[in-house]
């Protein structure tokens, strides 16, 4: 976890410093719930962080890590067992409230909508070895102002892993036959938001 925590923070460091000019910088915190539908898993075992770039009003990029944590109980080991996920995305975002009611973002509410995709890794709780998938998300974040360049996030957000072969309650998903599938699952959070530039 330490070694992804550092390389992320590399990434951002190197992102945010080779494009400092004329920049309209954003950086993220979030926290909140994790679930999947399918077992029925839900718990308030997300954490997320990001940093955006705007290139004006409705458009930008965002690079975000996010880490999620599922638990069930197993009644083959009469305990909980799971997964724990930790992704990384870049992906795209638009303004809706700029584009569409031609609000300013510095406005009082604005809604961001993104969609992108990266790479997932998942671990098993009592499986070992890792499970290297690609991640595909779209979501919805509502923004409130609360002073200036500060806001308050709420996120919900849809995760599809391609090819996962852990089920989230950490069993493989093949007994003779390997059988990959899409897991889905969603986050719904709360969060900070913090700008560097007014435009």
């Amino acid at each position: 976890m330490k070694k992804k925590s550092l390389l992320f923070a590399t990434i951002l460091t190197a992102f945010f410093i080779t494009n400092t000019s004329n920049a309209q910088y954003s950086i993220e915190a979030n926290y909140g719930l994790a679930g999947v539908y399918a077992p029925n898993i839900n718990g308030l075992s997300h954490f997320g962080a990001g940093i955006s770039y705007d290139f004006d009003e409705v458009f930008g990029v965002k690079l975000d890590y996010a880490s999620d944590r599922f638990r069930t109980e197993n009644p083959l080991f009469n305990k909980e067992t799971g997964i724990n996920s930790s992704r990384i995305s870049l992906q795209s975002t638009i303004n809706i409230s700029s584009a569409i009611f031609r609000l300013n973002s510095e406005k009082t509410f604005n809604l961001i909508a993104h969609a992108g995709g990266g790479v997932t890794l998942i671990k098993s709780t009592y499986n070992t070895g890792n499970d290297n998938v690609v991640n595909i998300i779209m979501g919805l974040t509502p923004r409130f102002k609360l002073a200036d360049n500060l806001f308050f996030s709420l996120d919900t957000a849809l995760i599809f892993n391609l090819s996962q072969h852990y089920n989230f309650d950490g069993s493989l998903s093949y007994e003779n036959n390997v059988n990959s599938f899409t897991g889905i699952n969603y986050n719904v959070t709360g969060g900070i938001v913090y700008k560097f530039d007014n435009y």
